[in-house]
């Protein structure tokens, strides 16, 4: 990752303006414009009201960290062709391990033969029920012919006895009856016969459509296997899914690979995770700035923001605490590595262009807040009480160092601090 250069800025405002304070106290204390004589030189600390900005911080230590971590093996066995190793960075598709496949690809081989089988199985049975329709369409035209022969047989039989019956003779009787009876016969061996011949041609159509349906499902199975073959090609190759380094690998060219050889793999975009204690984790929320140093580069400061709070507590020796990830938001020109040590400060409140006074120049009366506001420039530690006002104030955000005034003083007011005993 490349950061551009920059000076180091101090982290808290506040901590900024101590020599313009320094500054303006000593000013201060030799006495208001026009004056004859001066606080300072009756051992009183003074400070003129002036704007400002208020920073609350979160500060906490940490390290280098990257954006994805991921594990990774390959299913197929054999001879390591290629691999990267530990410390190698790579791009986005390149090949990080090869392993020789001609296992997967002698299997992918027996698969498309198998495939071919499969695809002339199908044809064969597609024919096969074509000439059982067939047979069964002819066997029911048959059928039916033999039933209509049968049918006009009979007919003329009943006819003959008819006619022998109206004639009376007893010998053309006695043969028109055995006809027609003959004739019934041949009717009933006809239908029984066209059924069986019928129910035949029938299962021989439906054992064929089975054939067929069964042929259909064993193509469609090669070609299910033949894409898997094909997917599983890929598990003899690794390419890589981002920009990274490799933290390490069990892949050494010539050896053999297995299930259990693995590869570790970083990417190159990389974040700042401290932790957090759990008496400050509420006051951090997701977005806040950061300021973040790394003791490779103690002269360079960079800005982040925190993009995520592990909601996961970590005990350490009995102390709880909470990680946090922070994103550099400027482009960088310098080399960071993955476990530098680093240190951010996590701005969780801020205030702007404020009023601002020592923190300790502020106290508690009956629940309120005041200041002492200096009103004249003629004082001395035996009229103290005299030369100033006690005002309520009201109070905002602090820092270590100093607290916002919303209400009470004006700028340029000057206000007592301590005294010097």
């Amino acid at each position: 990752m490349n950061i551009n250069k920059r000076k180091t800025i101090l982290v808290i405002v506040s901590a900024i303006t101590v020599l313009l304070i320094s500054i303006i106290s000593v000013s201060c204390m030799g006495g208001f414009p026009g004056s004859t004589g001066g606080v300072a030189d009756q051992g009183i600390e003074v400070f003129e009201i002036q704007r400002g900005d208020i920073l609350q911080i979160v500060s906490t230590t940490g390290s280098i960290d990257s954006e994805s971590l991921n594990t990774y093996t390959l299913q197929g066995s054999g001879g390591i062709i290629s691999a990267l190793e530990k410390g190698d960075t790579f791009k986005e598709g390149d090949v990080l391990v090869k392993v020789d496949n001609s296992e997967g690809l002698l299997q992918l081989e027996k698969i498309e033969k198998s495939l071919k089988l499969s695809e002339i199985s199908l044809k064969t049975a597609q024919i096969n029920y074509q000439k059982a329709l067939d047979v069964n369409h002819i066997a029911i035209q048959l059928a039916a012919l033999n039933t209509e022969k049968a049918e006009e047989s009979t007919k003329s039989a009943l006819d003959s006895l008819e006619n022998a019956n109206e004639k009376g003779e007893s010998s053309s009787i006695s043969q028109a009856e055995s006809s027609y009876n003959q004739s019934l016969l041949n009717e009933s061996t006809t239908y029984w016969s066209n059924l069986s011949s019928l129910q035949s041609s029938k299962a021989q159509m439906e054992s064929t459509r089975d054939n067929v349906n069964q042929a259909g499902i064993q193509l469609e199975l090669a070609k299910m296997d033949l894409e898997s073959a094909k997917e599983d090609l890929d598990d003899y190759i690794l390419y890589a899914p981002y920009d990274g380094i490799v933290i390490s690998s069990d892949f050494e060219v010539g050896k053999q690979a297995g299930g259990s050889t693995m590869i570790s793999l970083i990417s190159g975009e990389f974040i700042v995770k401290v932790t957090v204690s759990e008496n400050d984790i509420s006051k951090i929320s997701e977005g806040n700035k950061a300021l973040i140093t790394l003791d490779a580069y103690s002269d360079l400061e960079f800005t982040g923001k925190a993009i995520e709070i592990i909601p996961i507590s970590t005990n350490d020796s009995g102390i709880i605490s909470f990680e946090v990830l922070i994103e550099f938001e400027t482009g960088e020109d310098i080399d960071i590595y993955y476990g530098l040590s680093a240190n951010a400060s996590i701005i969780t409140r801020k205030a702007e262009n404020v009023l601002y006074v020592p923190i300790q120049s502020v106290y508690k009366e009956d629940g309120k807040s005041y200041v002492d506001l200096l009103i004249s420039d003629q004082v001395d530690t035996e009229n103290l009480s005299q030369a100033v006002e006690k005002v309520e104030v009201t109070t905002g955000i602090n820092d270590y160092l100093y607290i916002e005034i919303t209400s009470g003083l004006k700028e340029g007011d000057i206000i007592v601090t301590s005294r010097i005993q």
